[in-house]
């Protein structure tokens, strides 16, 4: 067992539990329910903690539990990594998407100097805009509902993980921000987000690195973030000195797809 991959997904699934108004035992696992954020899928998921059962039977119980609560989305998330992995193709099979998450550790110095004299720690609320507009450039078929419920969503994770927000500010706004959550000595680096206007000055390198120096500063002896697995930011945290300590895998079935 990875025990730094091990460590790092207990922490996020802290959080979740953290945020949730309702935890149902499965035959599977958990299923981890906020009715009030109902359209967040992190927020309201079933996770298979037991190895072994079929993706028919995950998305069987998915579609008991989470269409009984009157979600329109099914959401599985795999806590083993392996088995996880396994599954994608019986997942593709039945129409679901593959999101793997790859869990990266900082190891070695960033391979060019970082300038982070332009970051600053702000207030949450300075980060709206910037949140919404990523938001909706991710999602751009997302109705204002589901905005607010991911905004709320972001709210609530931060307070259960104490978040510290940093930032790069250009003309008064906010251009450039990650979030820094602890309990304490664990410190997940999270959100990390730039306008499109404003990317390719280094700013997502510089509020990452300023992240990571207050985690090491305040005494957190293991810090991580989490990545798409499939997607390009990776790349970035490689450059700054993050490696891969292994993935996990959820699995979503939605009407909103593809996202």
């Amino acid at each position: 067992m990875n025990s730094e991959l091990e460590r790092a997904a207990a922490f996020e699934e802290a959080m979740r539990d953290a945020c949730a108004e309702r935890l149902v035992p499965s035959p599977l696992g958990t299923a981890v329910f906020n009715d009030t954020l109902h359209r967040v899928w992190s927020l309201n998921v079933l996770r298979v903690e037991n190895t072994g059962a079929s993706a028919e039977e995950m998305a069987a119980e998915a579609e008991l539990l989470q269409s009984e609560a009157g979600l329109l989305h099914r959401r599985v998330f795999v806590a083993d990594s392996e088995a996880g992995r396994e599954l994608e193709e019986p997942f593709a099979a039945l129409g679901w998407k593959t999101d793997a998450f790859v869990f990266m550790v900082p190891g070695r110095p960033p391979n060019r100097a970082i300038d982070l004299s332009a970051v600053v720690e702000v207030e949450s609320e300075a980060l709206d805009s910037l949140e919404e507009a990523i938001i909706r450039e991710t999602l751009p078929d997302v109705d204002d509902e589901t905005v607010h419920q991911i905004q709320e969503a972001n709210r609530m994770v931060a307070e259960a993980g104490r978040a510290r927000h940093f930032a790069v500010v250009v003309g008064g706004a906010v251009v450039s921000s990650t979030d820094l959550y602890s309990d304490g000595s664990t410190a997940q680096i999270e959100d990390v987000g730039t306008l499109a206007e404003y990317r390719g000055h280094g700013y997502a390198s510089a509020v990452v690195l300023r992240a990571l120096a207050e985690a090491r500063v305040t005494d957190h002896d293991f810090v991580f973030l989490i990545a798409d697995a499939r997607d390009w930011p990776k790349e970035l945290y490689r450059r700054l000195g993050f490696d891969s300590v292994g993935e996990k895998y959820a699995y979503l079935l939605s009407p909103a797809l593809p996202q």
